[in-house]
């Protein structure tokens, strides 16, 4: 999506910074940054917008997925940030380009080349046709022996009611090998806990194989088989929190795709999310791989 964001108020701001951001885009930008090899698989539109996204993509080393272009438009959201890096959202994405995403645009040989396959809540709220590529995706996935890795990122204004949210995530869980939901965001709506222990187990007893709980000022909590681990966060004064959890997201399946321990997967993932909270904006926020190396490793 195209980003503006802006200090202060959203109804008093006379200046927005143009930018590209959007979840999934956010964590596809944060591992391509740290050196994964990623295609983007999404639909561009035909507005004024259209190709300088297709630009910034292409620039960041992601490869962008052979889909046909549509008649639509770039979707938008503007964020404000008020001084302790938090964020106001207002979104323009209804008939966006990226929410015709459909079934056509997987195909075996999109699916069978990658080593994680990676969707988001917002991807399947934005339509029923995207809902249904997520599940073709994670199918193909399963039948190729390929890793899935998904984050529920829920937004209640994408789903038409709770039930309906519930029988998506319900629909796609079975289909997940690596978990990646926010605490409390996600999992007061999905289950209710009010611990991060509780939703390890919880989703360990559902037959997840790995979950990876970002629990903001607290760290991560991981969950793998009966193991239970708590990485804690790193201390920084955050400017700009939007994109935190994706930026985490990338860092975590970087490490994953590169062989990391879950240990170092979890550094690599605080770490990514630590230093993009210190600059504004989202993806274009997204830290080095320098940065970050030399942050979680000391080298």
């Amino acid at each position: 999506m195209l980003e503006l964001s802006c200090e202060g108020d959203l109804r008093v701001a006379r200046m927005f910074n143009r930018g590209f951001g959007g979840d999934t885009y956010n964590t596809a930008v944060a591992a391509a940054r740290l050196g994964s090899e990623v295609t983007y698989v999404t639909r561009i539109g035909n507005d004024a917008f259209a190709l300088a996204l297709q630009e910034n993509i292409l620039k960041e080393g992601i490869t962008l997925s052979p889909t046909r272009p549509v008649k639509g438009p770039t979707g938008l959201y503007l964020v404000s940030v008020d001084t302790e890096g938090q964020r106001d959202f207002v979104y323009y994405r209804k008939d966006s380009a990226a929410s015709q995403l459909g079934p056509d645009d997987i195909t075996p040989e999109l699916i069978r080349g990658a080593k994680i396959v990676y969707a988001s809540g917002i991807t399947m709220g934005i339509s029923d046709k995207a809902r249904k590529a997520v599940v073709k995706a994670f199918t193909l996935a399963q039948e190729f022996g390929i890793m899935t890795a998904f984050d529920p990122n829920y937004r209640e204004i994408l789903w038409q009611s709770e039930e309906k949210t519930v029988d998506a995530m319900n629909e796609i869980l079975p289909l997940v090998d690596v978990f990646l939901p926010s605490f409390p965001e996600d999992t007061a709506m999905m289950i209710g806990f009010n611990r991060p222990e509780q939703v390890l187990d919880y989703f360990l007893f559902k037959g997840v194989k790995l979950i990876a709980v970002k629990a903001g000022a607290q760290g991560c909590y991981l969950g793998f088989k009966k193991e239970m681990m708590h990485i804690p966060a790193m201390s920084v004064k955050a400017i700009d929190t939007t994109g935190a959890g994706d930026a985490f997201n990338g860092g975590f399946l970087h490490g994953l795709v590169t062989g990391e321990s879950l240990l170092q997967c979890a550094k690599l993932g605080i770490t990514t999310a630590s230093l993009k909270v210190l600059n504004r904006g989202s993806a274009g926020a997204m830290p080095s791989k320098d940065a970050v190396y030399s942050r979680a490793f000391g080298s």
